[in-house]
């Protein structure tokens, strides 16, 4: 019987060397570092473009509400923006006097800047300019002054 030498050039498969492991790891890591920034602008971008449709959609709605119902100013609140609006709940909480953003079913503290309200006849959208998050900063740029609409039917003109 032959003897097989345990180190036979048979046997030997060919393998990648410590420093090709190295390389591909440090391309992988660099193809990450430019990636995975992008993929989160792109995510703020959709956030934020589904925040200002969100926002028009509830100026529009409560206008028209308002009218159609004729509902009294002791009756509005955010569960009124709500249930016309059909927001997210899940990228917006009712408070007692209108909408703010929220996360988690809570109000999202890191972007705690807008706000959409009623305040004496009227609906009241604003953004904090003191909060300097980047979807608070689009939004600042998007709305830079309060925007109110009066909710009363003597000043709306046909």
């Amino acid at each position: 019987m032959k003897k097989t030498p345990l180190h036979s050039s048979k046997s030997m498969q060919p393998a990648f060397s410590m420093i090709e492991l190295v390389f591909v790891i440090v391309i992988l890591g660099i193809i990450a570092s430019i990636a995975i920034p992008r993929f989160s602008l792109t995510r703020s971008d959709a956030q934020y473009a589904a925040i200002l449709a969100d926002t028009q959609n509830i100026l529009n709605a409560m206008q028209q509400k308002f009218i159609l119902e004729d509902l009294q100013s002791s009756q509005l609140n955010g569960n009124i923006i709500m249930q016309t609006t059909g927001l997210s709940p899940t990228r917006w909480i009712a408070t007692n006097t209108g909408v703010k953003l929220a996360k988690n079913n809570a109000i999202d503290m890191q972007n705690n800047c807008l706000s959409i309200d009623f305040i004496s006849n009227n609906l009241v959208l604003k953004v904090d300019p003191t909060i300097t998050s980047p979807l608070c900063q689009k939004l600042l740029i998007a709305y830079p002054a309060p925007i109110t609409i009066p909710l009363e039917t003597s000043s709306i003109k046909f």
